[in-house]
């Protein structure tokens, strides 16, 4: 056995996050005169010459410049929200720096840990990606993760991944290191946390956008335990998660249709039909998710966002009001404590002229 192979073996046994030093985030910064030379770490609002909103080191670019940090998306199921489709059409239109796809197919053991059938949906997604035109080049492939029938089973559990997430995160590191790689979980975070027990060090090599650590996606102890504790992470919860309207036609974020319930609606009905004639199979299927899926169409509360799209707030500082550092899962995290219908106004705007912008179908 190699010397690399017998170290990652003994990680994978021993999880040394113990013997770590926890990536922190620092106070909030009130008065950027007495900070005028922030490092990663360091937040807060008002800093002059940036835009307006929740800034964070190495993430908040000044206006007009470009997002350069990579992005890494993982997520557990692709096909309940929207979030793998704009990520495709950003890549391809440039606005994007796109480097790893994950698929983490696991869940928790009371809803049934072991969700193999998922990995399907992130291989589909992307292929409706090249069948609308979307350049290829720019849209790395998709790579599995943490694969367990159990808890148990899935803590330290070695996977491509997981290897990936090494292999990034290290190489943009060493290229850049003021520019953290920033990190989408929408899931559970199986794969990252058996990352991190490969190699303790990219805690501070990167930025973590985790939807719902708090509750639903932090039901696997292990792992978001191990992450809230040793990474900073920027923590959308259950206060926002899923947006409820009680009717489509009152949705802020997604299009909105014409009546309330999806029944009532062809895929022409009102700003569907700016989907629907761009005549792209990832627009339809967004359409048909609208109309058929139940986060969507429940007749107690339709649910309004880009539900794991917390990763937004590189390219719209301004769609999060205001945010603490919060006791999650035992360890200190960034939580967003306001998202009112300013930002939601804003994330609209700007995802609809992503999804809209005909040059992300180019290669049709």
């Amino acid at each position: 056995m190699s010397k690399m192979w017998r170290v990652l073996a003994i990680a994978l046994v021993v999880c040394p996050a113990a013997l770590s030093m926890a990536a922190r985030w620092n106070p909030q910064t009130v008065d950027w005169k007495e900070n005028p030379d922030p490092r990663v770490g360091d937040w807060g609002f008002g800093r002059p010459g940036y835009p307006e909103g929740l800034y964070i080191h190495g993430i908040t670019v000044k206006a007009g410049q470009p997002v350069t940090n990579p992005l890494i998306y993982d997520n557990d199921v692709y096909d309940d929200v929207f979030d793998d489709e704009l990520c495709f059409v950003m890549a391809g239109l440039g606005r994007m720096n796109l480097v790893g796809l994950i698929v983490t197919p696991v869940l928790t053991d009371f809803w049934g840990f072991s969700k193999p059938h998922w990995t399907k949906t992130a291989y589909e997604s992307r292929d409706r990606a090249r069948a609308s035109g979307i350049r290829m080049d720019r849209i790395p492939p998709i790579t599995a993760g943490t694969e367990a029938e159990s808890e148990k089973a899935g803590e330290r559990k070695d996977s491509a991944g997981a290897r990936l997430y090494v292999k990034l995160i290290n190489e943009h590191f060493r290229k850049d290191p003021e520019h953290p790689v920033i990190v989408s979980i929408g899931g559970q975070g199986a794969t990252l946390a058996s990352a991190f027990c490969i190699d303790p060090s990219i805690a501070d090599k990167c930025i973590v956008y985790y939807t719902d650590i708090r509750v639903y996606n932090g039901h696997y102890q292990w792992a978001s335990r191990l992450i809230a504790k040793n990474f900073r992470v920027v923590s959308w919860g259950d206060d926002h998660w899923w947006i409820p309207k009680k009717a489509q036609n009152e949705w802020r974020v997604l299009p909105r249709p014409e009546h309330a319930e999806a029944k009532d609606n062809g895929p022409n009905s009102g700003e569907w039909r700016k989907l629907s004639e761009m005549q792209v199979p990832l627009l339809d299927h967004m359409v048909y998710q609208f109309q058929h899926r139940g986060e969507y169409i429940k007749p107690d509360r339709k649910a309004d966002c880009y539900g794991d799209g917390t990763f937004l707030h590189a390219w719209l500082p301004g769609m999060f009001e205001d945010v603490a550092l919060m006791e999650v899962r035992g360890g200190q995290v960034l939580h967003i404590t306001r998202f009112t219908e300013k930002g939601e106004r804003t994330v609209k705007a700007f995802t609809l002229s992503m999804f809209l912008n005909p040059k992300a179908y180019a290669t049709r």
